[in-house]
């Protein structure tokens, strides 16, 4: 594997570090120390949300336009100066600075984030691509299962604010970094070597510069005619319906209803990233061949699998630790294989010259799910007690996402669809 994906996968892991010192409990923290009841942790986390997702789309142009390398060190800067103001805002307790702060940085933070698949996908293709793509996940990982069982004894240590304050200078590690050692991708190093000369008729390409690049409507074109694309958008955006809860919905359930404590569930997070760390290459190797649609479904019915067993024990008040602890390991192997072809595919699909387009647009259609699933968590929660119904509830867009993606089969071929 290329050093700089190496590089990208570490340097990720130290972002992820400080990101899950605090992100994980923010729900917690909301309703349980501002005393913000579920709907509205729904809205407030949505709404940010909203409008941060449709600059994923953006992103996505953008990195097809300037140097990948330099997007992804601005975002990793911006998002360490949002962390340092966010824990400010929650040491005086003002949840209007922390929405304000956590608007602004989350806009710049995501308009670097579809940078990254981009930079990945340049270095390799096919089954490489695969491996690159789960080495990131990896040191993503990593750093989230370190960030999160450090974070769940630090907040009882130093408070909420104190944690989010440490973890805004581990991230701000992870950018110095890279900014050291990260090299730029090929394609940029083809981008400023041998720019294309002007002419009255547009841009002269270079062998070596490629093709001019396209105006932002031409990749919107691109990609509004591209029908197996637009059918997987839809069923990544349905599958994040299922794949969301597992953000919010999940910790609120367990600890509210299952009775998990703090530390247990932290234990339980920690949990999922080391399942991943040591779980997730062995994972790509065992389905490598495999079509990304097929992988896709396996992993959602995973994540069904899980959510209703949860709902069974909490019915039943049987066993509520190891119910949360079998669910997490299952959990994490339906992530572990949804990853594959959510990462990979956008760049199969993609154009060359168009890899940070559909990486964008597929950030933005899973983050748009993702905030669904938010909402949707917080109304059934809000709605019914019965556990088991919760979870009925909650698992039901994973049909519709499961006929999509087998339907999309049919219209891609074995080499796009290859994992």
């Amino acid at each position: 594997m290329n050093r700089n994906l190496r590089l990208l996968g570490v340097g990720v892991g130290i972002r992820m570090f400080g990101n899950a010192m605090y992100a994980p409990f923010i729900a917690l923290f909301l309703y349980n120390v501002l005393h913000v009841a579920y709907v509205e942790i729904g809205i407030i986390i949505a709404g940010i949300g909203a409008v941060q997702v449709p600059f994923n789309f953006l992103g996505g142009l953008v990195a097809d336009r300037v140097s990948r390398r330099r997007l992804i060190l601005v975002g990793l800067a911006c998002e360490a100066a949002a962390t340092a103001a966010l824990a400010y805002a929650f040491s005086i307790r003002s949840l209007e600075l922390a929405i304000v702060t956590s608007l602004v940085g989350g806009v710049l933070t995501t308009l670097a984030a579809p940078a990254s698949s981009a930079y990945i996908a340049d270095f390799a293709e096919g089954t490489e691509r695969t491996r690159g793509f789960t080495f990131y996940r990896i040191g993503f990982n990593a750093g989230y299962s370190a960030g999160v069982t450090f974070g769940g004894v630090l907040v009882g240590v130093v408070g909420f604010a104190g944690a989010v304050a440490l973890a805004s200078i581990v991230i701000a590690v992870g950018a110095a970094f890279l900014a050291v050692l990260l090299a730029d991708s090929p394609r940029d190093v083809r981008a400023t070597t041998a720019a294309p000369l002007p002419t009255p008729d547009g841009p002269t390409p270079s062998p070596s510069a490629g093709a001019p690049r396209r105006s932002m409507r031409s990749s919107l074109a691109i990609l509004a005619r591209d029908r197996p694309a637009l059918e997987l958008l839809i069923a990544v955006a349905l599958a994040a319906l299922l794949l969301g809860q597992w953000s919010i919905t999940f910790p609120l359930y367990v600890h509210n209803v299952l009775g998990i404590s703090y530390a247990l569930l932290g234990a339980g997070l920690a949990l999922n990233g080391l399942v991943v760390v040591f779980g997730q290459s062995a994972t790509t190797e065992r389905v490598v061949g495999m079509r990304h649609t097929v992988i896709a479904n396996l992993g959602t019915g995973l994540y069904v699998l899980a959510f209703l067993g949860l709902g069974v024990a909490g019915l039943l008040g049987a066993f509520p630790t190891i119910a949360f602890f079998a669910a997490v390991v299952v959990l994490t192997v339906g992530e572990n294989l949804v990853t594959i072809p959510q990462a990979t595919l956008p760049s199969n699909l993609a154009p060359r010259e168009e890899l940070g387009a559909y990486n964008g647009a597929f950030n933005m259609v899973g983050g748009f799910g993702f905030l669904a699933a938010v909402l949707l968590g917080g109304l059934v929660l809000s709605l019914t007690a019965n556990p088991l119904l919760i979870w009925v509830l909650l698992v039901t867009p994973a049909v519709p996402a499961i006929l999509l993606f087998r339907h999309a089969r049919t219209h891609l071929s074995l080499e796009v669809d290859r994992a």
